[in-house]
C-alpha cells in the first residue's frame, strides 16, 4: 500500500503498532479492523496525510465535490488512544452507534460502518450538523486510493452591505443566542455571519471564546484554524488570534485543547515564530 503520510509532521502520530496493539483494539471494539488500515498503520500509527479529501458524487457542507479528510486516526493504548476513543466520540457527538471514527473534527466525520457486518467496513461520511451520511468507499482500500489533494483556496468571505437597523438586530440575536441558544443554534448563527461584515465577526469570535461550553469553543475552532493557515484575509489580526488561542489551548476538554494546539502550531510555522 502506498505511503500516506506527512514527513516531519508528528502531530497524532502515536506509539508503533504492535500485534498487541490491534488485537487489544479488535477485541475493545468487538470488530475486525481492515487489513489494508493495519498495513498502512504499520508504516505510521496515525498523523496528518499528504492528501486532504476525498471526493463525493454530492455537495456536502464542506463543498460541491468533495469532503476533508486531512488525517488517519491511528491506535494507542497510552495517553492517545486514537480509535480507542470511539465510544467517547460516538457520545460526545451523537453519531450512531456501531461505527468506528477514524477522521474528523466534530461536525463531520469519516467512518468505519460496522453497523451491517463486523468485518469488511464500507466507509462513510457523516456530517452531523446536516444529518447526512453518503458512502465513500465499498472498503477501506478503496477510500485510501480515492484520496487527492485539493489545492486550497483562500476563504472566500463576502461582505454583505447591512442596514443600521440589520446590523442591531444582527448584535441582539448574538446576545440572546450567547446567553440562551444551544451549541448548535450559535455555530448556525455565526456561519451567517462569516458572510457579514468584520465587525460582526469578530464580536461574535470574542463572544464564543467566553462561552462556557466546550462544543461552542470547538465550533469557533473550525473557523480559528483556517484564520490559523492565513486564509482569512486579515480579518482575524494574528495578535488577537494567537491570544484566543492560547487560551483555548488551555481548555480542560480534551478535543478543544488539541484543536487550538494544532492551530497555534499552525500559526507559529506561518509567522516564523
Amino acid at each position: 500500500m502506498k505511503n500516506i503520510w506527512q514527513e516531519g509532521n508528528d502531530y497524532g502520530k502515536l506509539e508503533p503498532l504492535t500485534d498487541e496493539i490491534v488485537k487489544i483494539a479488535e477485541d475493545k471494539l468487538g470488530i475486525k479492523l481492515p487489513d489494508s488500515y493495519i498495513n498502512i498503520l504499520n508504516q505510521q500509527n496515525g498523523g496528518y496525510i499528504i492528501f486532504n479529501a476525498h471526493p463525493t458524487n454530492i455537495p456536502t457542507s464542506w463543498a460541491d465535490d468533495h469532503v476533508k479528510v486531512d488525517h488517519i486516526l491511528g491506535i494507542g493504548i497510552g495517553k492517545e488512544k486514537g480509535i480507542l476513543e470511539s465510544e467517547y466520540l460516538i457520545k460526545e457527538w451523537g453519531l450512531p452507534h456501531n461505527i468506528v471514527p477514524i477522521s474528523g473534527d466534530g461536525h463531520s466525520w469519516i467512518a468505519l460502518d460496522y453497523r451491517n457486518s463486523k468485518t469488511g467496513p464500507p466507509v462513510i461520511f457523516i456530517d452531523v450538523e446536516q444529518n447526512q451520511e453518503i458512502r465513500l468507499a465499498k472498503n477501506f482500500e478503496g477510500f485510501i486510493s480515492g484520496l487527492v489533494d485539493y489545492n486550497k483556496d483562500e476563504i472566500n468571505i463576502p461582505s454583505t452591505v447591512l442596514t443600521e437597523q440589520e446590523i442591531k438586530e444582527y448584535y441582539t440575536k448574538v446576545d440572546d443566542l450567547i446567553h440562551k441558544g444551544t451549541p448548535k443554534e450559535i455555530d448556525r448563527l455565526f456561519k451567517k455571519i462569516l458572510s457579514t461584515n468584520n465587525e460582526l465577526i469578530r464580536y461574535m469570535v470574542e463572544k464564543m471564546r467566553h462561552h462556557e461550553k466546550p462544543k461552542v469553543h470547538f465550533n469557533l475552532l473550525l473557523f480559528l484554524y483556517c484564520c490559523a493557515e492565513g486564509e482569512n484575509k486579515g480579518i482575524i489580526e494574528d495578535g488577537y488570534l494567537f491570544d484566543v488561542l492560547q487560551e483555548l489551548s488551555k481548555s480542560k476538554n480534551k478535543d478543544v485543547n488539541e484543536y487550538a494546539l494544532l492551530s497555534l502550531k499552525q500559526l507559529q510555522n506561518r509567522l516564523n515564530i
